[in-house]
């Protein structure tokens, strides 16, 4: 399954134009620490998908970061997203579930940590991933992600 899960981000990462050996590994540790690639609905919470990203989040994405980029929302509606479904279309695509993970990430300045760095990537996730708000914890990521 991860290898599968690794070609689905290495793919969708180039169709974005927004890959990188970077992106990829912080991709995949992201879904290791949201999900471990075992659910597409949070348990009592709003996220979907193997990375867990919030409908509130999805249309803020899309409403503040896409909707100024047209090559991306062009991206986006290719890989099958519907922005009158935002929820269901990423719940259930994973290549829309890797795009709107890593256009969260995108949207901040900060370089994406280096590949092989777990504890800096945990420290990356845990600020512009899950928040200060969000109940994951750097531990719980580098446990994911041993």
């Amino acid at each position: 399954m991860e290898k599968s899960i690794k070609k689905i981000i290495k793919y969708v990462l180039g169709k974005i134009n927004m890959d990188s050996e970077e992106a990829r590994a912080m991709i995949f540790a992201t879904g290791k620490a949201e999900s471990g690639f075992r659910a597409l609905e949070q348990m009592g919470g709003p996220a979907v998908g193997f990375f867990q990203v919030e409908p509130a989040t999805i249309q803020d994405v899309w409403d503040n970061y896409v909707f100024y980029r047209p090559e991306i929302k062009t991206d986006l509606y290719a890989l099958g997203f519907d922005d009158n479904d935002m929820k269901h279309s990423v719940m259930s695509n994973i290549a829309l579930q890797v795009a709107f993970a890593r256009l969260q990430y995108r949207r901040f300045k900060d370089p994406l940590p280096a590949a092989d760095d777990k504890q800096a990537q945990a420290a990356y996730w845990k600020k512009f991933y899950n928040t200060e708000l969000g109940r994951g914890t750097i531990e719980h990521f580098l446990e994911a992600n041993k």
